[in-house]
C-alpha cells in the first residue's frame, strides 16, 4: 500500500512540475505578445500552449508505455511483486487530480471572491477647482481621493494563479473588466487542462507499446527476409544483388 501511494505521489509531483513549467515558460515567452493584435497573438501564443500541452501528453504516453511494458514482464513471472509499477488508468487520473488540486483550490478561492474592479479618483480636472468650495462637492471629492482599496489575501492568491495560468492570460491579451472577471471565474477549469493532457496521454501507453513492439519485430525480420531472398536467387542461378553504400 505504501509503495502504491509513493508511486502515485511521484506521478503527481511530475504533473505538478509541468504545471510550474507551464506558467514559467508562458511568463518568459508570451508577455511581449499580450498586447499584439489578435491575428498575431492568438496563433503564436496558441502554438506555445499547444506545445506545452503536447509535452505533458507525451510524458504521460511515455509513462504509460513503461508501466504497460513492466506489467507484461511481471505477468510472465509467477508470483512476481511490484503491483504498484503495473499499468493503471485510474492511477494516472488520480495523479493528475492530485497535482491539480492545489492550483484548483487556489483558483476556486479567486473565482468565489472575484468582483468587478473598483477604481479610485486620482487627479481632478482644473475646472473642478472652482466648485471645491461647495461642501457637497468638496467632501465628495475628498472622500473619493482618500479611499484606497486595501489588498486582501485573495489578491495575492490571484497573482499566483495568474502566474501558473499565464499562457492563457497572454492568449486573451488586454482583457476588459468583464473579461477579467470571467477569467477569474473559469480559472479552476483552466487549471485542469494541463493535468488532463497528461492523464489522457497516459491512456495511450499500451498503443505506443504495441507500435514499439511491432517496429522491433519488423527490424528483426528484415535480415531474415533478405537472407531468404538471396537463397531463392541462388537456387534460381542468379547472383544476389549487392547494394553499394554511398
Amino acid at each position: 500500500m505504501q509503495k502504491k501511494e509513493n508511486r502515485l505521489a511521484r506521478m503527481a509531483l511530475s504533473v505538478l512540475g509541468y504545471e510550474l513549467a507551464f506558467g514559467f515558460v508562458g511568463f518568459v515567452l508570451t508577455p511581449a505578445l499580450a498586447s499584439a493584435g489578435a491575428a498575431v497573438r492568438v496563433p503564436l501564443v496558441g502554438l506555445v500552449v499547444l506545445a506545452l500541452w503536447a509535452l505533458a501528453a507525451f510524458s504521460g504516453v511515455g509513462q504509460g508505455e513503461r508501466d504497460f511494458a513492466m506489467a507484461e514482464k511481471l505477468e510472465k513471472i509467477p508470483g512476481a511483486q511490484g503491483q504498484e509499477r503495473r499499468f493503471s488508468r485510474a492511477r494516472a487520473v488520480f495523479a493528475a487530480l492530485l497535482a491539480a488540486s492545489p492550483v484548483v483550490v487556489a483558483a476556486a478561492c479567486v473565482a468565489v471572491t472575484a468582483e468587478p474592479y473598483a477604481y479610485t479618483l486620482q487627479g481632478t480636472p482644473s475646472w473642478l477647482g472652482s466648485y471645491m468650495g461647495r461642501e457637497e462637492v468638496g467632501r465628495a471629492v475628498a472622500y473619493l481621493q482618500n479611499t484606497v482599496p486595501a489588498a486582501v489575501w485573495t489578491d495575492y492568491v490571484r497573482v499566483g494563479v495568474r502566474f501558473l495560468l499565464f499562457p492563457y492570460v497572454s492568449l486573451l491579451g488586454n482583457m476588459s473588466d468583464a473579461a477579467t472577471l470571467l477569467f477569474d471565474r473559469i480559472s479552476p477549469l483552466l487549471a485542469l487542462l494541463l493535468p488532463a493532457a497528461y492523464a489522457v496521454g497516459y491512456q495511450f501507453g499500451p498503443v505506443r507499446h504495441a507500435k514499439t513492439q511491432k517496429a522491433i519485430e519488423e527490424a528483426k525480420n528484415r535480415p531474415r527476409k533478405r537472407l531468404k531472398k538471396e537463397a531463392r536467387q541462388r537456387l534460381a542461378g542468379k547472383t544476389p544483388e549487392k547494394k553499394e553504400l554511398i
